[in-house]
């Protein structure tokens, strides 16, 4: 019994001392972010923004894509695809290969060539 007593003190002592190391862990913690500044908007607009770029790119890829596939199906070349719409032999390219854009006018050309509309093309429809 009176090592009992002697080792329940000690315990509680370990117990307390525990308790307090924990404690001040907390605080260091919360005055940790109490000193860390707090995250503005930036990076929600920075994500929306990378977001954006790739839904861009994605778009741009697909239409790039659809483009290579309908020249081939129709069995043109370059040449071909140029004597019909006046858009040069590297714009082609570079729409289909490169990430270049196009403008309306351009796409309409090419719709018309392949005999497809340019809703077709962008895989939407849109009210011209």
């Amino acid at each position: 019994m009176a090592q009992e007593r002697t080792t329940r003190p000690a315990q509680d002592q370990s117990s307390s001392q525990s308790q307090e190391l924990i404690m001040q862990r907390i605080r260091e913690s919360i005055n940790w972010l109490r000193r860390t500044p707090t995250p503005t908007s930036a990076p929600s607009q920075q994500s929306e923004r990378n977001v954006r770029d790739a839904i861009r790119q994605l778009s741009r890829q697909r239409v790039s894509d659809l483009l290579r596939q309908l020249r081939a199906a129709h069995g043109l070349s370059y040449e071909q695809v140029h004597d019909r719409t006046g858009l040069s032999q590297q714009l082609l390219f570079d729409v289909e290969f490169k990430d270049r854009r196009l403008a309306l006018d351009e796409l309409r050309r090419l719709a018309s060539c392949y005999q497809v509309t340019v809703d077709d093309l962008l895989g939407i429809d849109i009210d011209v």
